[in-house]
């Protein structure tokens, strides 16, 4: 009988140890795989996709950063002007000194600035290049060519269908609200942004920033 009862007790006791034995095994191999499979799956959901999307976002800032703009007169001269935040280039002009002037023929205050623009592009011809932009005054080159005359303007006016895509964008880069007023005029050196005036300004002041300029 006591032998019955040591042998039942053994029994009892490698049942139970086994019983352990599995618990603890079916633990450590599933926590550790299950790590494992984490780790690498990090791997490939994070590091991969975020060098993706870096590369992707990158690419899209790059090729949207420059806008082109094609300005036309009233004799179909053509400027390409490409225009990146505070910068423009053109391969069309030559000149170092750039002064854009957005304005419309129905703005008194623009039409009084034409004799002071038109002597400082006779003055400085060779130095610097006046365009004038039409903004929200679509003439067509009949209209214009009569405008041209009746004010003597010597300098290119553009009335290009971009005008208005153009002047947005410059009055963007110069955080200005978009309803900006006229006639507004920027000062480029080398394509960079030197000076702006918003509205009818001496032609004194213009001048002496344009002599800083070119120096």
């Amino acid at each position: 009988m006591k032998r019955t009862n040591t042998l039942l007790l053994t029994i009892v006791f490698i049942f139970f140890t086994a019983c352990e034995n599995k618990k603890s095994g079916s633990q450590d191999i599933p926590v550790e795989n299950t790590t494992e499979i984490f780790t690498q799956q990090d791997t490939i959901n994070n590091k991969k996709p975020t060098d993706n999307t870096t590369t992707a976002d990158h690419s899209t800032v790059t090729t949207s950063s420059t806008d082109t703009f094609i300005l036309t007169d009233s004799k179909q001269k053509k400027y390409t002007i490409q225009v990146d935040n505070k910068h423009i280039t053109s391969a069309d002009i030559g000149e170092p000194v750039i002064l854009i002037n957005l304005f419309a023929t129905w703005c008194p205050p623009c039409k009084g600035e034409i004799p002071y623009l038109s002597d400082l592009q006779k003055k400085y011809k060779n130095k610097l290049f006046v365009a004038g932009i039409l903004v929200n005054d679509l003439q067509d080159n009949t209209a214009l060519e009569k405008f041209i005359g009746k004010n003597h303007v010597n300098y290119y006016i553009s009335n290009s269908s971009q005008n208005d895509a153009f002047a947005a964008k410059l009055v963007k880069t110069l955080q200005l609200p978009t309803n900006f007023s006229l006639p507004l005029t920027i000062l480029y050196k080398k394509g960079n942004y030197y000076i702006h005036y918003e509205g009818a300004v001496p032609v004194e002041m213009i001048e002496h920033d344009l002599q800083e300029a070119m120096k």
